[in-house]
């Protein structure tokens, strides 16, 4: 379809609105306007004009995906793969969307259907190599990311994959590959962030961090890239309105009464704290205890919090939450609900749950609301380590204030601080706090003080951290798998010649 203007495309469904292709264009023009909400609506319109269309479907789960709505995303492909089986696009979407859903099972059985119906793919074997890292079965991972480079030598997903897994040297013949790519102008931004990232921990390994930085550099332009074009930037004004927001909501006296208790035998624990900041680690800690079944990075309580801001807005309160007032209470009694729901659908069943989204420290307000005897572990580590983690980590998704110095400053402060900083104050000795440095140069005083205060029973697998009995999806699975190690607190250190802004951005909490 040659490309027409929005208005032009309304018209023309106003003319014809069976015009299923019009639909499919009109949404795109949306999604590329970055008015995700209305791509999302023209899509599912199409949908109900013509249910039994493959394309659309694949195109509302891309857009899901795009937006980081893995569950939607995982539907959408579901239903493609049910009406088109013979489309590998489909079968790839719903794998990638179920890994990123954290859903291994289902992953797991739609990655044997790839391998199947497709082995010529080198995306059914990028899949395989992710399955098999998350499992911790690192030397079966390498053997299908490399079979993925084979197939596609531009397959730069796989290429990163297999750099972090390998130590592989400023010689090696795939780092000729990756230098190659680099020098490739039509690369995307995603795969020259996965190309700069590769290299930039190549040249870390073998000591070149001059060239480690700017390649490291190279890499966040690169994503940060990737991350406009899916309509994700930062807004510091925007972020700071909506940290007072929920702050407001959640003073003091909204903890002045209860609600009502739940007959569950089911105790959560939340970990919260800036990723990389120990967070993965802790969660290992914690999991490998026999009453505790590890949840991983759960979305739940952050679209609880949205949908109960929605839903207050639409009623016009703009004032503390109070469980006096009938509709509150109400709200509040759903949000529990929904996120209960979303802990057996996923057949988390321990006597213990831990949920560690890192994220959820700005919902800890709720979090207490909800759940009054749920465990808050707050973890926490050196500014200037945290926020160097973060930007030279690569991730599958990152989030804006990830990719420079000066937003990750304001976030830190504006934003994380801000958040912790009320939380302490309001019910400050109800927070678990855990320092990462001890936890890694200390860990059987820490670990012992940890379960205490959680309190669990004492057991030998919780210093067993790297036993690999349960999956892990973050950038830390390799690191969590390992015995607790010190090395780590001390990388930044060889790049400070050049973390002078970082340093300034973070001010006097840089160290």
């Amino acid at each position: 379809m040659e490309a027409l203007s929005t208005q032009a495309l309304i018209r023309r469904i106003e003319a014809n609105p069976l015009d299923l292709e019009a639909y499919c264009a009109l949404a795109q023009a949306y999604e590329s306007a970055r008015e995700f909400r209305k791509a999302e609506l023209t899509l599912r319109r199409a949908i109900e004009i013509s249910p039994l269309h493959a394309a659309v479907w694949i195109k509302l789960g891309i857009l899901y995906g795009n937006l980081s709505d893995w569950v939607n995303s995982a539907d959408a492909f579901e239903q493609s793969c049910a009406l088109e089986p013979g489309n590998p696009v489909s079968w790839v979407g719903y794998a990638m969307a179920l890994i990123a859903s954290q859903n291994i099972r289902r992953a797991s059985a739609m990655c044997g259907t790839l391998m199947k119906r497709f082995p010529d793919r080198s995306e059914s074997h990028l899949i395989a190599g992710h399955i098999s890292k998350i499992h911790g079965e690192f030397a079966c991972a390498e053997h299908f990311y490399r079979r993925a480079i084979e197939i596609d030598t531009r397959q730069t997903e796989a290429l990163f994959n297999l750099v972090d897994l390998s130590p592989i040297g400023p010689a090696d013949p795939l780092t000729e590959r990756l230098e190659a790519l680099r020098a490739d102008s039509s690369l995307s931004s995603r795969q020259l962030a996965n190309v700069c990232f590769s290299l930039a921990r190549i040249s870390e390994r073998a000591g070149q961090i001059a060239r480690a930085f700017a390649l490291y550099e190279q890499a966040n332009i690169a994503a940060d890239e990737v991350m406009r074009e899916l309509g994700s930037t930062y807004h510091p004004k925007r972020l700071e309105e909506e940290t007072e927001r929920i702050i407001h909501m959640f003073g003091a006296e909204a903890f002045a009464e209860p609600l009502e208790s739940l007959d569950l035998e089911i105790t959560p624990i939340f970990i919260v704290g800036l990723p990389r900041s120990g967070t993965t680690l802790v969660e290992r800690i914690l999991g490998n205890h026999p009453q505790v079944s590890a949840g991983g990075e759960l979305p739940l309580m952050q679209h609880c919090l949205a949908t109960l801001q929605a839903k207050r807005t639409s009623l016009g309160k703009r004032t503390e939450i109070n469980l006096n007032d009938e509709q509150d209470r109400q709200l509040l009694l759903e949000s529990r609900e929904a996120y209960l729901d979303g802990l057996f659908e996923r057949e988390l069943d321990g006597e213990y749950i831990t949920d560690k989204l890192p994220a959820n420290f700005s919902a800890l307000g709720l979090i207490r609301v909800l759940f009054p005897e749920a465990r808050i572990v707050h973890c926490v580590r050196e500014p200037l380590a945290t926020c160097w983690s973060l930007y030279s980590a690569h991730f599958g998704t990152h989030l804006p204030y990830y990719t420079s110095f000066e937003r990750l400053g304001h976030y830190y402060h504006k934003v994380y601080s801000r958040f912790m900083t009320h939380w302490n104050d309001v019910f400050g000795l109800h927070i678990i706090r855990v320092s990462y440095e001890k936890l890694v140069t200390e860990p059987e005083t820490e670990i012992c003080e940890l379960l205490n205060r959680c309190q669990l029973t004492l057991d030998q697998a919780c210093f067993n951290n790297h036993d690999p009995k349960r999956p892990i999806y973050t950038a830390s699975m390799q690191q969590a798998r390992q015995p607790i190690y010190d090395t780590s607190i001390y990388r930044w250190r060889a790049f400070e010649p050049y973390l002078g802004p970082l340093m300034d951005a973070l001010g006097g909490t840089a160290r």
